[in-house]
Order: structure tokens, then C-alpha cells, then sequence
């Protein structure tokens, strides 16, 4: 919090808003008690669900900083897991050309991917963050100790993306997590989180606007967002990270296909998976669906799929 405090102090911040998921506010209250008489401090809450993230809650975002007459040398502070800090970074992106940005995640998933890269976006018709900005964050504030109040499904919501991580560029990593028999606050280290940012953050100086290699940050996401749009237009929203982790599996297996990684690698990498996710459940109905979906993929070009491929644990080729 000391950190905040000097950055708020350095550049003479007199409005802030905290944008926050109201589940993380009622555990903790009094988090930011500190800024109490250094600035003018609101909050907006909601509940940080999927259907949450759209232009709705993001007009009523504008609507609330206009009200409060924040101006661009205000802050917006984005206090909870991804859906928060798309929609955080959304806002703060847009409103009068720009304010400024400051990410505190709250979940696993935020801490290692959403809160960071500037990405940020809302969803349109059950597709996947299709409205959106780059805007990044000017700080980052990770507080592991969050991680102890977490729900285990949650966890696993971010672990997902820490598995993604260590395939498309850490085999170290993903040697290191096969000795995990269960997952909790505890088994999750701290140097795996920082790792995972490190990495992220050098293919983002590399490629900032996702044109070229920033793309191996989607493996599994072709195939995961269509997952997400599939079950929530089924009215049974499935996790970011569940739907992650079984395009994982998806498009593991297509690597296999296209004739990169050994069938061994895809049996080493599926028996992981399983091991913490239940495997989907599909009809022939919802296959083709899938396929469907995965052609409105933000990859895409000139009508042509586009994805992510292994050549082997650890490295990533795109097809």
C-alpha cells in the first residue's frame, strides 16, 4: 500500500475512484482505509460476472466520474479479479481520452494476465471481448495474500492460465508443476506468478498492439472463448479458466493434427489437465457450433482460422 500511497502523492492526485468487485469489498472493508485524507475517494461496486461486462456497466461508469467531476489527472483504481480489470481498463481507456489507471488483483487469473498488457475490452453478443482498447495500467499492485481467501474454484480459474504459461514458454515451469497433487493458496508459489508476468511482459514491449508474437498468449483461447460463448448462450456460463483449460486440450490435440508435438506430449499434457478440470461434454450439435465460433476469433484473417500451435512443451509456432 506504501507504494500507492507515494505514486498517489507524486503526482498530486486529489480524486479516485475504486472500481471493485463487491464480494472483494465485503472481505475486505477497510483495505483501503489509508487513502482516507490523502484524496477524495469513491467507489463503484458491482458483481464482477460475465454478463456484467458490457457497454452497460461501462456507461454507467462515465456517467458516475462525470457526476464526481473527475478530471484527467484522476485515478481509477481497478480492485478485483479480470472481469473488473477489462472493465476497469475500459473505462479509465475512454473516459475523457484517459485517465489514469492502476490495477490491485484480487484473483489469480488477474494477478498473472488480466491486470496486465493493457488488453481490455467488454463483450457483444456472448462473443468475447470484441469491444475494446489498449490502455495500460500505470502501476500494478500484487497482494498475494488475497489468494487466501480465494475459492478453490477460482484458483483453478487462474490456474489454467498458469498452465498456458508454462507450455508455450517455460519448461522449467511445467516440470515444476507436475509434482502438484492438489491446488490451493499454499501449492501456488509466488516466484511461478512472477515468472508468468515476466514473460508476458516481454512479449508486450515486443508487441504491444498483438499483431505478432503477443499472439502465443491466446493457446487455448481459440478454442476456449468458444467454449465460453457456447455455455453461456446454453444459459450454463462456464469459468474463463475451465473453458481455457479444455481449449488447452482442443487445441493440444490439433497441434498433434498439423503433425508439431508427439502423441506422448499430448497424453503428458491431457493427463495434467485432468487431473484438476472435469472433461466437457459434448454433443455432436455443440461440436459444430464450435467450429462455428472459433471462426469469430479476433485472430482471424481474411476468413481464414488462425491459432496457436505447440511444436513441443515449451514452444509455440503460429498456423
Amino acid at each position: 500500500m506504501s507504494r500507492l500511497l507515494d505514486y498517489i502523492q507524486e503526482h498530486q492526485i486529489q480524486k479516485i475512484a475504486i472500481l471493485c468487485d463487491e464480494r472483494v469489498w465485503q472481505h475486505y472493508p477497510d483495505y483501503f482505509q489509508l487513502l482516507n485524507g490523502v484524496a477524495e475517494v469513491h467507489y463503484i461496486s458491482l458483481e464482477a460476472i460475465e454478463a456484467n461486462k458490457d457497454i452497460k456497466s461501462i456507461v454507467f461508469g462515465w456517467n458516475f466520474l462525470l457526476e464526481q467531476k473527475f478530471d484527467r489527472n484522476s485515478l481509477l483504481i481497478g480492485w478485483g479479479g479480470g472481469t473488473i480489470c477489462d472493465l476497469g481498463g475500459m473505462l479509465a481507456a475512454t473516459f475523457k481520452r484517459g485517465i489514469r489507471l492502476v490495477n490491485v488483483p484480487t484473483t489469480l487469473l488477474a494477478m498473472i494476465d488480466a491486470a496486465h498488457g493493457g488488453k481490455n475490452g467488454i463483450d457483444l453478443q456472448h462473443q468475447k471481448n470484441v469491444i475494446g482498447t489498449f490502455y495500460l495500467p500505470e502501476k500494478v499492485i500484487i497482494d498475494t495474500n488475497f489468494l487466501k481467501t480465494l475459492p478453490k474454484k477460482e484458483l483453478l480459474n487462474g490456474f489454467a492460465e498458469l498452465i498456458k504459461y508454462a507450455l508455450i514458454g517455460n519448461i522449467t515451469l511445467w516440470e515444476e508443476m507436475q509434482k502438484l497433487i492438489q491446488i490451493n493458496h499454499k501449492t501456488i508459489k509466488n516466484e511461478w506468478i512472477d515468472e508468468a508476468i515476466q514473460f508476458k511482459m516481454k512479449l508486450i514491449e515486443k508487441d504491444f498492439y498483438d499483431n505478432g508474437v503477443r499472439q502465443i498468449l491466446n493457446f487455448g483461447h481459440t478454442v476456449g472463448h468458444a467454449i465460453e460463448r457456447l455455455f453461456a448462450e446454453k444459459k450454463r456460463p462456464v469459468s474463463h479458466g475451465y473453458a481455457v483449460a479444455m481449449g488447452i486440450c482442443y487445441e493440444t490435440y490439433l497441434s498433434y493434427k498439423q503433425e508439431y508435438i508427439t502423441l506422448d506430449e499430448v497424453e503428458e499434457i491431457l493427463r495434467f489437465i485432468l487431473r484438476f478440470y472435469k472433461p466437457l461434454s459434448l454433443t455432436n450439435s455443440d461440436i459444430t457450433y464450435l467450429a462455428h465460433y472459433c471462426f469469430d476469433d479476433k485472430k482471424n484473417k481474411n476468413g481464414r482460422l488462425n491459432f496457436v500451435s505447440l511444436e513441443k512443451i515449451g514452444k509455440t509456432t503460429f498456423v
